[in-house]
């Protein structure tokens, strides 16, 4: 898939899977219109090195009406790539790139 960000081109199919998370946000008991929203949030690396995560969640709402697919996409610094994997407790694919002192615990 590919985003444009800030006037340049970001896709997720030449770029390196560097970390991932995903999950299940069930509806509350107490708010009855909240959706079953799951989503799968993966963080990539460019050629250039130059750090984005792609978010896609899909939420189905409880009153059976369709889902609602959302695909959006930023771009991070090195540190806030290492912050966004800690802050997620995402998965470490490859930690090539990021900061030294972040990327070893993940190894």
């Amino acid at each position: 898939m590919k985003f444009s960000i800030g006037g340049r081109t970001f896709d997720t199919a030449a770029a390196t899977k560097v970390a991932a998370c995903r999950g299940i946000n069930l509806p509350s008991h107490d708010m009855a219109s909240d959706p079953d929203l799951r989503f799968e949030d993966v963080l990539y690396r460019t050629a250039k090195g130059a750090f984005f995560v792609h978010e896609h969640a899909a939420g189905k709402p409880v009153n059976g009406a369709r889902p609602v697919v959302t695909d959006e996409a930023r771009e991070l610094s090195p540190d806030e790539a290492a912050a966004w994997i800690i802050d997620r407790e995402a998965a470490v694919i490859d930690p090539t790139g990021l900061p030294e002192e972040r990327s070893t615990p993940f190894s």
